[in-house]
């Protein structure tokens, strides 16, 4: 459903610590990847997944928006004052990613969903 938390990305110089830090606090479990993990989060709403990655940007967390047409989502925030960055290349496993900001300059993104086969 458009609008629903979708997807939260942990941009972190140092994954393996995000790891540490969060499998202890709430007993998340992250699978570690070439460009960073996947995180199983135990008791989150369904279809919410979470990942990391390294960023050399500071720490920051995105949360990122559930969309049913991500051009059209992405068109919107423009119209609505607001700024897109460069679009993701789609995964056939994670779907299509923007990363944006509203008009007062907050970080959020979207995120198409991958087609189901």
């Amino acid at each position: 459903m458009a609008g629903e938390p979708s997807f939260i990305e942990f941009a972190v110089p140092v994954p393996e610590r995000t790891r540490d830090f969060y499998e202890a606090l709430f007993g998340w479990k992250f699978t570690m990847l070439t460009h960073g993990s996947y995180i199983e989060m135990p008791g989150a709403p369904a279809g919410l997944e979470a990942g990391s990655h390294p960023d050399t940007d500071p720490p920051h967390i995105i949360v990122y928006f559930a969309v049913d047409d991500l051009a059209a989502a992405v068109e919107r925030v423009k119209e609505l004052g607001g700024e897109v960055g460069p679009l993701r290349p789609p995964s056939p496993d994670y779907g299509a990613f923007a990363e944006c900001r509203d008009n007062q300059g907050v970080a959020f993104g979207l995120r198409e969903l991958p087609k189901a086969s």
